[in-house]
């Protein structure tokens, strides 16, 4: 394989596996009969779990560290937090139209940024400011443009918000004091979250309702569809996960971070396409803000990280999410989550 494959294949990957997520997610959480978010993310869990431990033992490299008390205590804040994010995350997108969730799912980066100013003590650039301005101007111009004000979506994307910003700084803060590497994060944060995620559906979730309707001969249809959806979604939770890895490996911290940022406009336009929502001036001129938003905070960062003296820790751009996790499985726009 040529150098330039070695680069743009990961990269291909990466965004597919994202796109995939993002669509995934909103197909199943809006396009059935009953929205079992807590059981969606279990399956995007089990689906992680059980990818990495069949890739471990078909070899190439992939090692993670197994579970254990002292580790799993420390890392319960982090596992709980990701619950929240992840749940809170999927209800907006039940809500939500893909291209609005991504605009305000862009708050998150300014929320992220003034807590690491106080917590870590991170600046807050100039060019920083201008990516922040522009994307509340892209969250106003969305909600503006918003034909039905949808208070749930907006309630549970506030709560996404503050959710996502949370995990952040907890995660960054835990990962040092555990010293997970790349899979370890991955194995740890899917193994715990999938036993709670099944906890939360078997006691919150129409169970009853949900088995007596797809038992139903007449639902079989649509039973197998629902399932062939979630199996996918599990499948793109892996995906997100090894090929945030895989682009970090073969390409540049600068590299990741940009395809971050770019990714979120195909994932706009192919919700536009795929999705019955309506399509406004207002809504495509916020995507387009929000999509120069995340390339100034993205070169924001670089050029913090080229300034900042050799052996002084520079902490990566936050989550920006689209999907979900990934929205996307979690921290899609960060490695390893």
């Amino acid at each position: 394989m040529s150098e330039s494959s070695q680069t743009v294949v990961p990269i291909l990957a990466y965004c597919v596996s994202s796109i995939t997520m993002t669509l995934t997610n909103k197909f199943v959480l809006s396009g059935f009969k009953f929205h079992m978010a807590f059981l969606v993310l279990a399956i995007q869990s089990f689906g992680s779990v059980a990818l990495l431990m069949l890739a471990s033992k078909l070899g190439g490299g992939i090692k993670y560290r197994a579970l254990n008390k002292r580790d799993m205590k420390t890392w319960l804040p982090v596992a709980v937090l990701q619950v929240f994010m992840l749940y809170t995350g999927a209800k907006a997108l039940q809500h939500l139209n893909v291209p609005l969730f991504t605009v305000f799912k862009n708050l998150t980066i300014i929320a992220v940024a003034y807590r690491e100013r106080f917590v870590f003590g991170t600046s807050v650039t100039k060019l920083m400011l201008i990516s922040f301005g522009l994307m509340v101007l892209s969250s106003i111009v969305g909600a503006y443009n918003d034909i039905v004000f949808n208070f749930y979506g907006y309630m549970w994307m506030a709560m996404n918000c503050f959710a996502s910003a949370s995990f952040v700084i907890v995660m960054r803060k835990t990962i040092s004091s555990v010293n997970f590497k790349d899979f370890d994060t991955v194995y740890y944060n899917n193994a715990m979250t999938l036993v709670m995620f099944l906890v939360l559906s078997l006691v919150s979730e129409q169970w009853s309702d949900f088995l007596a309707f797809y038992s139903d001969s007449v639902n079989s249809a649509e039973l197998r569809t629902y399932l062939f959806s979630n199996l996918i979604s599990g499948i793109s939770a892996f995906a997100i996960s090894y090929t945030s890895a895989w682009c970090l490996r073969t390409t540049s911290s600068t590299t990741y971070s940009m395809v971050g940022a770019l990714n979120k406009l195909p994932i706009a336009v192919f919700a536009m396409l795929f999705f019955p929502d309506p399509v406004t001036l207002g809504g495509v001129l916020a995507v387009i803000f929000g999509f120069g938003a995340g390339l100034v905070y993205t070169q924001a960062k670089n050029n913090l990280k080229k300034e900042t003296p050799q052996g002084q820790q520079v902490l990566p751009p936050p989550a920006s999410s689209t999907g979900s996790n990934n929205e996307e499985k979690a921290f899609v726009d960060k490695p390893m989550a």
